[in-house]
């Protein structure tokens, strides 16, 4: 009787063949095979180990794009949450290491312990880089323009939370790019920073402060207009889109609490005035600071057009 072999189909012998060339330390030829299963079944398992071939290769940011399709996956189990903060820790990018484990919901302490000797050792050699870095943020600062994503997250890369701190407190006194400082300081809440940093007259304590959304005078303002009772759908969506772009460039240095039902009805009134009501234009004479704050930022935007 001729004996019947069962042979594996193509995505369990990409697994099996890649898994027998990582043991042998073959990474480029497993990285072939792990490369072809992903193409053909992208889970969540097969991306884990094309993640872990490609750091294997020292391919650190190709690995990190491809874990950017499961990271919630990553984030969510403790295994994969390591081996995904050593994977942002040998890319340099300790910002954003110091952002999950400060959110983390797991026992971080080992972690922490890496990052901060890996941070002292990148303060040490790094203070050239540091000059360099200053440099750009300098000219940034000229452009009077928004820092472009990109350039930004190559920026933050390598750079210490201690190092970027200090880089944010030298630049504060200098500003004249209204764009950076709100992105500078939510980079350093989201980090978990636990310093002061004071901005004109005011002394922030970051490790008090949340993010814009989370602002209780911006929440409120959001939540008066929302309740308003406008005709056009499309016209309370404009005013919100607008309240969203004056408060980041406001951030964090925001108006008083006690003010935001005011902010809230000069919104209304000017959407009221917009359609010809000379009562709300003449109550709008009430709100003079707040009008000229908002016209201040009105003209920031317009010079990017």
């Amino acid at each position: 009787m001729t004996e019947i072999f069962s042979f594996p189909d193509e995505p369990q012998r990409l697994w099996i063949n890649g898994n027998k060339k990582m043991e042998e330390q073959e990474f480029l030829a497993a990285k072939e095979d792990f490369l072809q299963l992903y193409q053909l079944e992208p889970t969540f398992r097969h991306c884990r180990k094309v993640v872990s071939v490609l750091q294997m290769l020292g391919e650190f940011s190709a690995a990190l794009d491809f874990a950017e399709d499961y990271l919630d996956h990553f984030l969510a189990e403790e295994a994969a949450f390591v081996e995904y903060v050593h994977l942002l820790l040998l890319d340099e990018q300790y910002l954003f290491a110091h952002r999950l484990l400060h959110q983390a919901p797991f026992e971080t302490s080992q972690l922490k312990n890496e990052l901060q000797q890996l941070e002292q050792m990148q303060e040490w050699m790094a203070v050239d880089n540091q000059q360099i870095k200053w440099q750009q943020l300098l000219r940034w600062d000229q452009s009077k323009s928004p820092i472009p994503q990109k350039a930004w997250h190559e920026w933050i890369k390598g750079m210490s939370l201690n190092n970027f701190f200090q880089l944010c407190q030298d630049y504060v006194a200098l500003r004249k790019n209204p764009f950076i400082l709100p992105k500078l300081i939510e980079e350093l809440v989201r980090d978990g920073a636990q310093q002061s940093i004071r901005i004109d007259e005011q002394v922030i304590d970051l490790a008090t402060l949340t993010d814009l959304d989370q602002m209780p005078i911006f929440q409120r303002i959001k939540q008066a207009v929302e309740n308003q009772q406008l005709k056009d759908p499309q016209m309370k969506e404009m005013l919100l889109t607008e309240i969203n772009a004056h408060f980041a460039l406001m951030y964090p240095l925001l108006p008083p609490e006690v003010d935001a039902q005011k902010w809230a009805d000069s919104y209304v009134l000017e959407y009221q005035s917009w359609f010809g009501d000379e009562v709300a234009q003449k109550e709008l004479e009430n709100y003079a600071m707040i009008q000229a704050k908002k016209q201040q930022i009105r003209e920031i935007y317009q010079g990017l057009l």
